[in-house]
């Protein structure tokens, strides 16, 4: 039996594999009644963009060596485009490739997750934030979306933030990134959307990962002295298979034709 994530994939064919390397002369303004919203970030202006994709991150846990650091609903998405370019060799005969949106976000989109227990791993609050740690995924370069498999990988930094440690501390880098690779271990449920057959909508997808490392902090603190207190809050350097990253999502797929005025 194919999976769900599958069938889901196959009602964006038609919008959009089936039509490789077609270009539309539609304007880029989405329409007005399209299903779910959220659809502005996707570049239908590019005319090889073929399929919409929103990530919506519901929840979550990550675990780094021990440090657990729950996920909050809404603090990641991950929206775009997908264009498909033949290639014999890969799985369905083309590869995906993410187009992100034009505002240099990469299509990621996150907001500063609190670390549990704060500076001192005791929870114990400080005027001004003193003790208060919060973490941020940045994107070092492009995601990709799988629109077939509902797969993810995403190259990152986590910016650590703290009133003492300054504006450039990091957990990864561009040369050196965490690189997230959530596979789906759970299936979500599928969603019809009456009028818009070639929509997928897939509530409450299980992502996965626990092959990522995590390097020490760089930059923290004055010329990186407070690198050793982060590297001793965090447990970092942590290498692959001591770290883990799950997460709840509901993926949204349409094809890039439905946005586009005629």
């Amino acid at each position: 039996m194919r999976t769900i994530r599958f069938r889901a994939a196959l009602a964006v064919v038609a919008a959009g594999v089936l039509t490789l390397g077609a270009a539309s002369t539609a304007t880029a303004a989405p329409l007005p009644n399209a299903p779910f919203g959220g659809w502005g970030k996707c570049p239908i202006a590019n005319p090889e963009t073929s399929t919409c994709v929103d990530v919506v991150v519901k929840g979550g846990e990550m675990n780094i060596n021990g440090l657990k650091v729950p996920i909050p609903s809404g603090s990641l998405n991950i929206a775009g485009g997908v264009a498909y370019r033949e290639n014999p060799d890969a799985e369905f005969g083309f590869d995906q490739i993410f187009i992100p949106p034009t505002d240099g976000t990469k299509g990621v989109y996150s907001s500063p997750i609190e670390v549990p227990g704060g500076i001192f791993g005791l929870g114990i609050p400080f005027p001004g934030g003193l003790t208060t740690i919060k973490a941020t995924v940045e994107p070092v370069a492009l995601p990709t979306v799988d629109a077939f498999q509902l797969g993810v990988t995403l190259p990152a930094r986590l910016k650590i933030s703290n009133p003492l440690l300054g504006g450039n501390c990091y957990l990864g880098s561009a040369s050196n990134p965490i690189m997230f690779k959530l596979g789906v271990s759970e299936n979500g449920v599928l969603e019809e959307v009456p009028g818009f057959p070639d929509t997928a909508a897939v509530r409450n997808v299980t992502h996965a990962d626990q092959t990522f490392a995590v390097p020490g902090a760089s930059g923290c603190g004055l010329f990186g002295a407070l690198n050793w207190a982060v590297n001793l809050r965090a447990n970092v350097p942590s290498s692959s298979g001591h770290n883990s990253l799950t997460t709840t999502s509901d993926v949204f797929n349409i094809g890039a034709d439905s946005l586009r005025t005629q």
